[in-house]
């Protein structure tokens, strides 16, 4: 058995953070050990003000972006702040790479990438002997499947969305060593 890599990708608000998270709690249940970086939205009053970034195993959190006008780089209606993806996010990657089963990272997107330094450690997790599973924006899924052929795409969408957490559990259970 191997390390194996799994992008997840599909429309926005198909269901696919909620997928990887389901399947982390589902592998978690199952003993692996889970760290990385979730990047879960901030909703007021029902509407999306911004993304907050959660370290999986610190519990440490950060603002990843928000519509509120900051010094930071902005991607459509959010400003995205790199101190906090650099400074939360990627050790929180880099910790995964050393201390568990399964890395995530939800998700690598536009926001993300406007960071040289995300991006390394991006390619780092991808290309290391650990186990990995990347939410990965649409518009960046060919380049990350035809750069990192290793890895197997999911497609979320609404009607496999329900089954998805079972196909990605099965996926790392039956085929993965746990590092």
């Amino acid at each position: 058995m191997i390390a194996l890599k799994a992008i997840v990708t599909g429309a926005p608000g198909s269901g696919k953070s909620t997928v990887v998270k389901g399947a982390c709690e589902e592998l978690q249940g199952r003993g692996w050990r889970i760290g990385g970086a979730i990047c879960p939205e901030v909703r007021e009053h029902g509407v999306r003000e911004g993304f907050e970034i959660i370290d999986l195993m610190t519990g440490q959190k950060g603002t990843l972006a928000e519509v509120k006008p900051s010094d930071g780089p902005r991607v459509g209606k959010y400003y995205v702040n790199i101190s906090d993806l650099e400074g939360i996010c990627v050790p929180a990657i880099r910790r995964a790479l050393n201390q568990a089963d399964l890395v995530v990272i939800d998700e690598v997107g536009p926001m993300e990438m406007k960071s040289a330094i995300f991006q390394n450690c991006v390619r780092d997790a991808f290309l290391s002997g650990k186990n990995l599973i990347a939410v990965v924006h649409w518009a960046l899924t060919l380049r990350f499947s035809s750069e990192y052929r290793d890895a197997r795409v999911f497609e979320v969408t609404l009607d496999s969305r329900d089954f998805a957490v079972e196909e990605i559990v099965r996926f790392f259970e039956e085929g993965a060593t746990k590092i």
